[in-house]
């Protein structure tokens, strides 16, 4: 028997009348609560009738971090996100295992911003990042303007990732011992050691480089200087070499010839660098696994130390590494992520001839010492320490607080029986180990709970990859920051400076169905896609990465004809960037009225800037004015002071360089087609010109409509069908930044027009947002269908609630709390059935530059 449809936004007359014809399918009905929950009927949603849609929670991508930051690649290497244009191997994530593994990528994207947060947490990892930026919670993916101080985000604990290029073991030890005590710079080659066995380790590995190099004493006990042989040298005086006259001499030594352990670091860019300008070399992090041990082995044995600290009255062992450069302080910090060694970076000074230095030192705990010792230990001298460090340290209980999982698991977790859990683990009182949910667990007591309340899922999250680290300084950057985003198609997230972040849908299905629809009804709409992030340029291809989850629902990847339109002074950036566009979008100065122009330049309209901005613009009625135009009749006007024109006049000489002003305007018509999605790409622009622009098209759309609605409605009257300006639907992300509900902006007005009397002449609004408690009331009470993703914060949810209407008597806040974690479920409150289904959102069928929902299983 065929599986009924759902139908949503269509009355129950208007169902009877046209059943599902000029509905579209969006996603399937989710039955059951949370991990059992299945899929079963389609869910259908009306395209024919004009509709004011709300769509919460997670959105397209975009969300990117500063350029560069740092990513790790499937053969090891390190690379800045910023040159990953033109590279394809695989990048590292979280997949839904919670593991950390190399993971696709494909999509890369660069903007520039005003602001990013500089994010350091309690491991000594940093982040410069866009405050929309989501980063994994114990909750769930969460922006990072949504964090504060001492918040818990997941970082990995492990990267386990290693290369296939060997080196020689000589020249692995000569760069650690050189790195780590040596001098190289000056003209030397030095290195200095008091311990012997390192010494002769470094003789041996000096002979084996070049046989032809001696090591002699140089100033002092216990430090060598590296230089030619004898034998090296009179090689060298035969050789041929110009004098200071430019002449030909023989018998002199060529003061350009560098012995070949100076030629070899000069080649590998570590010589001529100071302590704090010290780095480990990019050959380092494409080595094996035992030879990066190597490595890491000899570097701490000559910098590091192993030594036992007391506290109180408990004894604890750490190993530390020391140096005044954060660059290779941070690389090392990685470098031992690859073993699943935690570490943490503290900044300290020091002092030396009277100064003082800021230095990082790099400090192992107790709880990691003995992984650090299996997998990478010492040599020399403090080898045999580190044995008298493994037998102390089995009976030093390790602090238990470090490494946890945050307390707010219990709000999302609980065992179904507390007093079998706390008889298992002896409490005399059973039932008092529920007290446990005043603490954050640690992870090897989480991983307790969850086997004898045989969870599954918890055991993962206790068995994971995940490190919970915290958040310890947030500090606003404010300037022009070059931020990039890649997209990871199957897990949407990906490893940037050791932290896990989200890559990055709704809206684009919408798109994708009205573009899908028979021709005799696709030929009466048309669709708007304001674009904050410059991605939908990407629906022109088809989705074939995501072929096997299309496969699941019985789709196909399919590329479709939108029209990309861009601003028509920005096509340069375009043109550079390789980024496709059909069309250029501009506005007439003369179309911008003088309350335009103070929203957008945040001008009080009754202050002496207002008052002459509204003179100007009056005067300039009735004829096609451009900005200089504006400019002369700023300076003409004789009624205001030299220092208020200044300051008028410089705001549009400021705005000449915006990029969307023109002598001709683009049309409405130009801008919309019958059955085509336009997608309008404002991402370079600001907030105040993109509500400038919108507040323009939102205009212009509504007046065209309300003609073509009269010219319709006597057609019908007349017996005739005609739709010149097809009826329109207008999605836009971030809403509640063009329609805030505590400020007004440039598009305030306009969209507010079509909130409340768009529908008339047939125009959808589409507001998707991640925040609607910012988002202004009218927007949310008028809004007739409501797509909500899984929301967590309070504000939100209370603004999601107070549009619960009297026939929805379950609470919406746990309606979200049981869908399944599952990306692209959601909720949908239907005002025309006056229902509420919960919903998985269908993948996309065009490539998308951001992320895909995951199917669950069907019910068979």
């Amino acid at each position: 028997m065929a599986v009924e449809d759902i139908i949503v936004g269509r009355d129950p007359e208007d169902i009877k009348k046209y059943g599902s014809k000029g509905c579209v399918f969006i996603g399937k009905h989710v039955v059951g609560i949370g991990f059992e929950s299945h899929l079963t009927n389609p869910i259908l949603m009306d395209m024919m009738r004009p509709h004011v849609i709300l769509i919460n929670g997670k959105r397209g991508s975009g969300k990117c971090v500063e350029e560069n930051t740092l990513i790790t690649l499937e053969d090891g290497s390190l690379v800045p996100i910023k040159d990953l244009k033109n590279i394809k191997k695989k990048v590292f994530g979280l997949n839904s295992k919670l593991k950390i593994t190399p993971v696709d990528r494909d999509d890369y994207f660069v903007r520039e911003v005003d602001k990013i947060i500089h994010l350091k947490l309690r491991s000594g990892r940093e982040i410069k990042i866009t405050p929309e930026h989501p980063l994994l919670t114990i909750k769930g993916w969460r922006q990072v303007n949504e964090l504060s101080i001492g918040s818990r985000i997941a970082v990995p604990r492990k990267i386990e990732v290693f290369g296939n290029k060997s080196i020689e073991e000589y020249k692995i030890k000569l760069l650690a011992y050189l790195l780590g005590e040596g001098h190289l710079s000056n003209g030397f080659v030095l290195f200095s050691n008091k311990d012997r066995e390192i010494y002769e380790d470094f003789l041996h590995a000096i002979y084996e480089f070049d046989n032809n190099l001696i090591v002699k004493n140089h100033s002092h006990d216990n430090c060598y200087r590296i230089i030619k042989s004898k034998r090296e040298i009179d090689k060298t005086k035969m050789k041929l070499c110009f004098d200071k006259n430019g002449n030909f001499t023989k018998g002199t030594i060529c003061p350009n010839k560098k012995s070949s352990i100076r030629e070899w670091l000069d080649k590998i860019k570590v010589y001529g660098k100071l302590s704090k300008n010290k780095f480990i070399p990019d050959i380092i992090f494409q080595l094996p696994k035992k030879q990066l041990s190597l490595f890491l082995n000899r570097l701490f044995s000559c910098d590091g130390s192993i030594y036992k600290s007391k506290k109180g009255s408990d004894y604890y062992w750490e190993i530390s590494y020391s140096s005044s450069s954060k660059k290779m302080i941070n690389q090392i910090h990685h470098l031992l992520l690859r073993f699943g060694i935690l570490s943490k970076i503290r900044n300290k000074k020091i002092k030396y001839n009277g100064k003082s230095f800021n230095s990082f030192e790099l400090i192992i705990g107790t709880a990691n010492i003995p992984l650090f010792i299996k997998e990478i230990g010492f040599y020399g001298e403090k080898a045999r320490k580190q044995e008298l460090c493994l037998k102390e340290i089995k009976n030093i209980l390790t602090n238990p607080n470090i490494d946890t999982i945050p307390k707010e698991i219990w709000d999302v977790y609980r065992p179904d029986n507390w007093a079998e859990v706390g008889r298992v683990f002896g409490y005399k009182v059973p039932k008092a180990i529920r007290s446990s949910i005043n603490y954050s667990p640690s992870i090897q007591k989480l991983l307790q709970i969850a086997e004898i309340d045989n969870n599954k899922i918890i055991k993962l999250l206790a068995l994971s990859d995940i490190f919970w680290d915290e958040i310890v300084s947030m500090e606003l950057l404010e300037g022009k920051f070059r931020v990039c985003d890649i997209s990871v198609p199957e897990f949407h997230n990906f490893v940037a400076n050791d932290i896990i972040v989200h890559n990055s849908y709704t809206g684009a299905v919408l798109a994708e169905e009205l573009m899908q629809l028979p021709d005799d009804l696709r030929k009466n709409l048309s669709c708007l896609l304001i674009d904050t992030m410059g991605i939908f340029w990407s629906m022109k291809t088809p989705n074939d990465r995501d072929l096997e989850l299309l496969r699941n629902w019985n789709l196909k990847p399919k590329g479709f004809n939108v029209i990309n339109a861009v601003p028509i002074g920005l096509t340069e950036f375009y043109d550079k960037n390789d980024i496709p566009y059909d069309i250029v979008f501009a506005i007439k100065p003369s179309d911008l009225s003088a309350n335009d122009w103070a929203l957008t330049f945040n001008i009080n309209i009754f202050d002496p800037l207002g008052i002459l901005l509204e003179r100007v613009i009056r005067k300039l009625e009735g004829i096609d004015y451009n900005i200089e135009d504006i400019i002369n009749e700023i300076q003409k006007d004789e009624r205001s002071d030299n220092k208020v024109k200044m300051a008028l006049e410089n705001r549009f000489l400021a705005a000449q360089g915006w990029g969307i002003f023109s002598k001709k305007a683009t049309t409405i018509s130009e801008l919309l087609k019958p059955g085509i999605a336009t997608v309008l790409d404002v991402s370079l622009q600001e907030w105040n010109i993109r509500n400038l622009m919108l507040a323009v098209l939102a205009r212009e759309i509504y007046q065209a409509r309300v003609a073509a609605r009269r010219k319709e409605e006597k057609a019908l009257i007349e017996g005739e069908d005609i739709k010149k300006i097809p009826m329109t639907w207008i999605i836009m992300d971030e809403a509640h930044q063009f329609l805030p509900n505590d400020t007004i902006t440039a598009a305030s007005k306009d969209l507010l027009t079509l909130v409340t009397q768009g529908r008339q002449p047939g125009i959808s609004c589409v507001f998707i947002t991640q925040r609607p408690n910012k988002l202004h009331e009218t927007a949310i009470s008028q809004a007739d269908l409501v797509i909500s993703h899984r929301l967590t914060s309070k504000p939100d949810l209370d603004a999601l609630s107070s549009i619960m209407q009297t026939y929805l008597l379950e609470d919406i806040r746990k309606s979200i709390a049981d869908l399944p974690k599952t990306k692209g479920t959601a909720i949908i409150l239907d005002d025309n059935s006056e229902r509420l289904f919960k919903i998985q959102i269908r993948p996309r069928l065009s490539w998308h530059a951001g992320a895909s929902p995951i199917a669950l299983k069907e019910k068979e």
